[in-house]
């Protein structure tokens, strides 16, 4: 009986020794890697338009001196003389632009710029050739030494995208003349008054 009860325990070890078989193999699984997500283009800034070159010193001007003449209020317009505190005050300021010209520039809206000239002599008083809410974004260059002027704002290409139109303007004779009128891809960029040249993005 003990030799039996000996055998089975014998047994019962050797079966508690046997390895235990893995599991079965699951489904097989790979990593999905995601490509790169590209920018979207519209978020992108625009470019900004690329300027000629300024012409400031193509068309001099001798700078007047002598007495500042007052607005003639009376030979203009009703908006003329709605704005009459603002070109007073322009106007004695002194000259700023073709040689006897004080400049008046004020906001008219969301993006919108309207002004004036103002001869120092005279006192006679001239819209700006490019004025109001179809001039979005609108920005002048000018100075005091010469009869050249330059006109940019944001206005629409042939392609229907929307481009800087530059306008480049010279006072002939009492008349502003258009020397140079292009559309250039882009936004417009920070105009310098002075400078006639871009001073970077807007």
């Amino acid at each position: 009986m003990k030799v039996l009860r000996l055998v089975v325990l014998l047994a019962l070890a050797a079966c508690g020794e046997k390895a235990v078989p893995p599991p079965p193999p699951g489904p097989t699984t790979t990593a999905v890697v995601s490509p790169p997500v590209a920018e979207d283009a519209g978020d992108s800034e625009p470019p900004v338009a690329v300027l000629p070159p300024a012409a400031f010193q193509a068309h001099p001007a001798q700078v007047y001196t002598g007495p500042l003449a007052k607005p003639d209020l009376a030979g203009g317009d009703a908006e003329v003389k709605m704005y009459r505190t603002r070109l007073r005050q322009a106007a004695a300021s002194g000259v700023k632009f073709g040689g006897r010209y004080a400049v008046m520039i004020s906001g008219c809206g969301t993006e919108c710029i309207f002004g004036f000239v103002i001869d120092a002599k005279t006192g006679h008083v001239m819209p700006l050739p490019a004025s109001g809410e179809d001039y979005r974004q609108l920005q002048w260059a000018f100075r005091p030494d010469s009869q050249w002027m330059r006109a940019i704002w944001m206005g629409g290409s042939e392609s229907g995208t929307e481009a800087c139109v530059l306008r480049d303007f010279v006072l002939d004779k009492g008349t502003f003349r258009p020397v140079k009128d292009e559309v250039l891809p882009g936004a417009c960029p920070e105009l310098g008054v002075g400078t006639g040249e871009a001073l970077g993005p807007r």
